[in-house]
């Protein structure tokens, strides 16, 4: 089964910083997964502001959010 996360990728002055987005893990604690794209982009209308406003605190050097994304999470190297 697939699973959506939220990705914001900020806007910086200069050129070619990096990392320039930060996933979102977990609200209140508790893992933040969706299992469809509409209901992450649901998650992410619903809470556009907040969301805004984390991003600002992880990039605090950022001039904006360039632009806020549902994507599938990769899974997890097993080294196999």
């Amino acid at each position: 089964m697939k699973e959506m996360v939220i990705l914001i990728v900020m806007m910086f002055t200069e050129y070619g910083v990096y990392p320039d987005s930060v996933e979102i893990h977990s609200r209140y604690g508790e893992p933040l997964r969706f299992t469809t794209m509409e209901a992450c982009f649901d998650h992410v209308d619903e809470n556009l502001d907040s969301l805004k406003r984390y991003a600002k605190t992880v990039y605090p050097n950022a001039v904006a959010v360039k632009e806020i994304l549902c994507v599938e999470k990769e899974p997890a190297f097993t080294g196999v």
